[in-house]
């Protein structure tokens, strides 16, 4: 081979992390303008784009510290880009990027060329990074911050330099700042330094660092510990959580994934145990570190919210996604026997994602089937300066209740009159703001000529109708919302139903 074929050569593995970062972000903010708004990412703006960051560190002292590396960060972005939905989801999209960046990285530190662009590829089109790819959450960061920490800790335990060692524990830092459950990452690390470099060089730096972190971090986990009644709706682990761990947590409501991905790992280990192909000891590192990157995070905070505490969900642990793509990454490996067979088993993932990707992710409805985009933009259109509103909060659908839907767009309703706004949220140093009931309202709403009405949609309702006295229907119809601007003498002349609000404009 010639100096000009290595050079080439070289070059084409330095710039794959590259190519395949600028792959995954692509395919994770294609269509990301499309999906709603919902709840959590209500939080996100509330905390980030509509309050300064003073407001943010008291708010912080009472609720969701957990975030507040990523509600700082964002507040920053918000300081140059509109809080829309784009691009209050692309720091997630390039996230997701870097994430897949770091997998190549990581995966070309232990084996081939192939094992290494095909971790990184399947990475970018695995549905759960996908799906945290248009989440304006902290989980495409904790994703990329848990690569990233995995490839400084390779770096350091064979280079055993103190600088690097230092950088590790600032990742360290940085990682369980932006997600605490990275802290299960650490004993991933652990394993990997006392099975395959347990040098005394190696170990005590390792031990130091991971020792001094934990000190640093201690009141931060102190005050986030505190504030864990606010996760009391997760659910209790039960006959579903089986589902939740092995289809949702990576595949995210695509079963033919995942059912792909388990005939890939089964054929592998298939040829690994017949002899047909052979597991190098390189891959069978990287192999142990992604196995317990998967399992033990998982396994603790499962058996965690069995007997103490449901702390269980699967978008919680989509830290762990990126070592299910190195596991697939090598057993494909083994599989490509031919150079053709690496892409194909590729592309039949890409395939078999994409039902998901597209009808399930991306549909205007995708989050939950919340609707708080199309309610602004409908109000941006329609609503006049100095018209009225009234929300009523009470509803069936979860999450709950309706005002978290103003958090979501709130320059839409800053030309309108809240009549139900109780106290704002950074004055109770709270995420949202609470709401009045609608008897209250009576008095200053006998002062408003046109009032618009969000409440819950009613399926029994056209779409959208238009008129003098439109009947109130069955779902709004037996509610104080009707009732109190009804005796005022409004009459409702326009209804829009979305997905699970309608709205309805009223005139006296």
């Amino acid at each position: 081979m010639s100096v000009s074929d290595t050079r080439r050569r070289a070059l084409r593995v330095d710039v794959d992390p590259l190519i395949v970062g600028m792959l995954a972000a692509a395919i994770s903010l294609g269509g990301a303008a499309r999906p709603s708004f919902w709840y959590d990412e209500a939080a996100t703006i509330s905390a980030s784009y509509s309050r300064s960051l003073g407001q943010l560190w008291r708010m912080l002292g009472n609720v969701d510290a957990v975030h507040g590396l990523y509600y700082v960060l964002m507040h920053g972005w918000f300081q140059i880009f509109p809080p829309t939905e784009f691009w209050s989801r692309a720091p997630s999209g390039l996230a997701a990027g870097g994430a897949a960046a770091g997998v190549v990285v990581l995966g070309r530190q232990f084996s081939s060329r192939t094992v290494a662009v095909a971790s990184g590829v399947v990475c970018a089109i695995l549905p759960r990074t996908t799906w945290a790819g248009i989440e304006a959450r902290p989980y495409a960061f904790s994703m990329m911050a848990a690569v990233w920490l995995t490839v400084l800790l390779v770096v350091a335990a064979r280079r055993e330099s103190r600088w690097l060692w230092l950088c590790y524990g600032i990742g360290l830092v940085v990682s369980i700042l932006l997600d605490m459950y990275l802290a299960l990452l650490l004993i991933a690390h652990v394993v990997f330094v006392f099975a395959f470099r347990r040098s005394r060089t190696v170990v005590v730096p390792f031990a130091i660092t991971s020792l001094l972190t934990g000190g640093v971090l201690a009141p931060f986990v102190h005050e986030v510990v505190g504030q864990v009644q606010q996760i009391k709706w997760i659910a209790p682990i039960g006959h579903r959580t089986i589902e939740d761990v092995v289809v949702q947590q990576y595949f995210e409501r695509s079963p033919l994934f995942a059912v792909l991905s388990a005939l890939v790992i089964a054929a592998a280990i298939v040829l690994w145990l017949s002899g047909s192909a052979q597991l190098r000891e390189a891959d069978r590192q990287l192999l142990t570190i992604a196995v317990i990157w998967l399992v033990v995070p998982t396994a603790l905070i499962v058996i965690w919210s069995a007997i103490a505490h449901p702390i269980y969900t699967p978008r919680y642990l989509a830290f762990t996604a990126p070592a299910m793509a190195l596991v697939l990454g090598v057993c494909i490996g083994a599989l490509a026997v031919k150079p053709w067979a690496a892409p194909a088993i590729v592309i039949l993932l890409a395939v078999a994602g994409t039902p998901n990707y597209v009808l399930a992710q991306r549909n205007p409805y995708a989050k939950y089937g919340m609707d708080y985009s199309q309610v602004a933009d409908l109000i941006t259109a329609k609503a006049a300066s100095g018209d009225c509103l009234l929300v009523n909060d009470t509803v069936t659908f979860m999450p709950a209740p309706m005002r978290p839907l103003l958090a979501a767009h709130p320059d839409a309703y800053r030309k309108l009159i809240d009549l139900t706004l109780w106290q704002r949220a950074t004055d109770r140093n709270d995420v949202f703001d609470t709401n009045l009931i609608p008897e209250v309202v009576a008095q200053p709403l006998s002062h408003c000529g046109v009032v618009w009405i969000i409440t819950q949609a009613d399926k029994s309702m056209p779409a959208h109708e238009q008129g003098p006295a439109l009947p109130p229907g069955p779902q709004y119809g037996p509610t104080p919302a009707f009732a109190v601007p009804h005796e005022l003498g409004f009459r409702l002349v326009e209804r829009w139903q979305f997905n699970l609000v309608q709205v309805i404009k009223a005139q006296r």
